[in-house]
């Protein structure tokens, strides 16, 4: 019982770490190991997604700290967002949604690589462009939706889509992180009305709640002082990572 006690502290090292320090992966990653292992979807995501609320206020005060954060984002996205997460949680408490995977996966894809090329190039300067203020809530409504039925998607459907508008890396990574918190409690506010609290996970969700916390503000830190071209670079590689991988899953290739 101690060493898979240790062992999911270790998990929640890892990928509070990533997620923390490039906006996204920690639901992906964690929730896909516990489907692999026969949970059920919604079993699996209301667990992970209560370790990750608490390990995103962490995260999230942490990036505050550094001033990694567009606050002007942060209410445009968390509205629609918490309303898209609800929606998501009663629906996968019913149905299974993984059909819109493919075509979510070949989507970030293409933004990954975008990224990529863009932070690849020499001329690394600023982007003048943003993101319209009035896609911004419609933006929080789907990612949060996917991000609950998908067992994550905030982190990969925002961070890239801020970043490929123009906003600077860090900031793009410190405004999701300080949004998540509001997406995942939902979550898990709705899967504990709908399924019971009682199924919950609880004992994986205590390790990697602790696992997840201790390196958080290590990662936002870093994120702080990582240059905006290398970061660009991480986040264009994991989003590629990430989408390809889920394509993969839905083919049937055996993977993690």
């Amino acid at each position: 019982m101690e060493g898979t006690f240790l062992i999911y502290v270790i998990v929640g090292l890892s990928i509070g770490f990533v997620d923390s320090s490039l906006g996204m992966g920690y639901g992906v990653t964690a929730t896909s190991v516990l489907v692999t292992f026969g949970i059920a979807p919604a079993v699996a995501s209301a667990s992970i997604h209560t370790s990750e609320g608490f390990v995103d206020i962490i995260s999230a005060i942490s990036h505050w700290k550094f001033r990694n954060i567009e606050t002007n984002m942060l209410l445009p996205l968390v509205l629609p967002g918490v309303i898209g997460a609800a929606l998501g949680a009663t629906l996968l408490s019913w149905i299974s949604t993984e059909i819109a995977k493919p075509l979510i996966g070949f989507i970030l894809l293409s933004m990954g690589l975008l990224i990529l090329v863009r932070h690849i190039k020499k001329n690394t300067r600023n982007q003048t462009r943003k993101i319209p203020p009035k896609l911004i809530p419609l933006l929080g409504f789907f990612a949060a939706f996917i991000d609950v039925t998908g067992g994550g998607g905030w982190g990969p459907i925002c961070t890239p889509t801020f970043i490929i508008n123009g906003t600077e890396p860090r900031k793009a990574v410190g405004t999701v992180e300080a949004t998540e918190p509001f997406i995942s409690l939902t979550a898990m506010i709705v899967f504990g009305i709908l399924i019971g609290f009682e199924t919950f996970l609880w004992n994986i969700v205590i390790p990697i709640l602790i696992g997840g916390i201790l390196l958080t503000p290590v990662a936002a830190w870093i994120t702080n002082r990582v240059p905006k071209k290398a970061l660009g670079i991480l986040i264009g590689f994991w989003v590629t990572f990430l989408s390809v991988r889920m394509i993969l899953k839905f083919i049937g290739v055996p993977i993690l």
